[in-house]
C-alpha cells in the first residue's frame, strides 16, 4: 500500500474516533437534551403470619390495602411459602436519560405517605399494619412477622345465629 493511502486511513480513523468521543461527551453533559421515561415497578412486602397463642402458622390469609383516595392499593401474589403472604405495591419511577446515559431516577410519591395493609382470616381478628411508603420505596423486599390473635368464640357464635 502506498504511504499516502495509509496516512489518509490513519487520519480518517482518528477523525472518526475524535467525532465519536465528542458525541459521547456531549451526550454525557446532556447537550442533545434528555428524555423522561415513566415506568411502573412494584415493591414487595411479605408477612409471615403466626397464631399469637400457639405460634403456629396461619394459612389462607386475605389481604386488602388502602390509602387516602385509593380503595385497592396493592395486589396479593403467591409467595410459594407456607404461612407467608406476599403483597405487591405499585411504584411509579420517572427516569431522565440521554442517548447513552441514565442521568436521574425519581420516584413519584403518593398523596398519602402511609399505606394500610389489612390482613384478614376467618378464625382470627383482623390485623391492620400501617407502613410508610418511603420505607417501601427504598427496600425491594421487606418481611414482617405478624401475630394474629384468634377471634373470640362468642362473637363467632353470635354471627352464626343471625
Amino acid at each position: 500500500m502506498n504511504r499516502k493511502v495509509v496516512r489518509l486511513l490513519v487520519y480518517i480513523v482518528s477523525l472518526l474516533m475524535l467525532i465519536s468521543g465528542l458525541f459521547i461527551a456531549a451526550d454525557y453533559f446532556s447537550l442533545f437534551g434528555t428524555k423522561l421515561d415513566v415506568r411502573l415497578d412494584f415493591s414487595e412486602v411479605r408477612f409471615r403470619t403466626l397464631d399469637a397463642d400457639t405460634g403456629g402458622v396461619v394459612m389462607n390469609v386475605g389481604v386488602r390495602c388502602t390509602q387516602k383516595g385509593i380503595e385497592n392499593a396493592c395486589t396479593r401474589r403467591e409467595s410459594h411459602q407456607v404461612g407467608v403472604v406476599s403483597v405487591h405495591i405499585p411504584v411509579q419511577r420517572v427516569i431522565k436519560k440521554t442517548f447513552f446515559f441514565k442521568k436521574e431516577e425519581e420516584i413519584v410519591k403518593t398523596l398519602d405517605p402511609n399505606i394500610h395493609i389489612i390482613l384478614i382470616h376467618h378464625n382470627h381478628s383482623i390485623l391492620i399494619k400501617t407502613l410508610l411508603m418511603e420505607d417501601l420505596y427504598s427496600n425491594g423486599v421487606t418481611e414482617y412477622v405478624v401475630k394474629m390473635s384468634p377471634a373470640k368464640r362468642e362473637v363467632l357464635e353470635e354471627n352464626n345465629n343471625e
